[in-house]
């Protein structure tokens, strides 16, 4: 038997903080699901790892991803939910964004050029160029995370929640209450405090884990 204890915070910028200095020869390129071995390499080249499947799962259900390039080095990667659903597995919340809404997933940054605001550009690129009409970002990082709060929240990032549950051998949920979304979120019983999961439902979670 094991427990494990999620505690996220959900932040949201209804707008970025403006670029004082844009760096010269950054470009954002979306790659497809058809180009596994592309996306595979931008891990590999940014010594950032994956579980096995993910990527796949995540063009699945709908998610973009993108690789910022720098010149001709690859300076960092993201995913992102656009005009799709965004499924908070630690809560089992499917909640659903707007063409103009984003949610931003596994964001990162070549260790060796960090500290060069390089996030909040990508994230201007990723509004400019993807998201027609932008209106607002989100985002989720795990509470005591210190280094991700501070490069969220100097992008204009805000936290709206804080969010928790317990899993109790990955079939259990005992989760926070739904917070106010201006989406119906109907799918795994969002107003329930606990879940269980089996059957059909663990084969659907499965299936949304990206």
């Amino acid at each position: 038997m094991y427990l494990v204890r999620h505690d996220l915070a959900l932040l949201q910028a209804q707008s970025l903080t403006p670029v004082e200095t844009p760096i010269p020869g950054l470009r954002l390129e979306e790659l497809h699901s058809g180009q596994m071995d592309a996306v595979a390499g931008t891990y590999r080249a940014l010594g950032h790892r994956h579980p096995a499947g993910r990527p796949e799962r995540r063009f699945a259900n709908r998610l973009r991803f993108g690789r910022l390039w720098l010149g001709e080095q690859i300076a960092g990667s993201l995913w992102v939910v656009h005009d799709a659903h965004r499924y908070v597995d630690e809560l089992n919340w499917r909640l659903p964004m707007s063409a103009r809404q984003f949610w931003l997933r596994d964001v990162f940054i070549a260790p060796a050029l960090r500290g060069r605001r390089l996030f909040l550009q990508m994230l201007h690129l990723v509004a400019r160029e993807w998201v027609p009409g932008f209106e607002s970002a989100w985002s989720d990082v795990d509470w005591d995370n210190a280094e991700s709060m501070r490069a969220h929240l100097g992008a204009g990032f805000q936290v709206r929640h804080r969010v928790r549950s317990l899993d109790l051998n990955g079939r259990l949920r005992i989760r926070d209450p739904l917070m106010p979304w201006p989406g119906p979120v109907r799918d795994m019983q969002p107003e329930a405090r606990c879940l269980w999961l089996g059957g059909a439902r663990l084969r659907q979670h499965q299936d949304w884990v990206a």
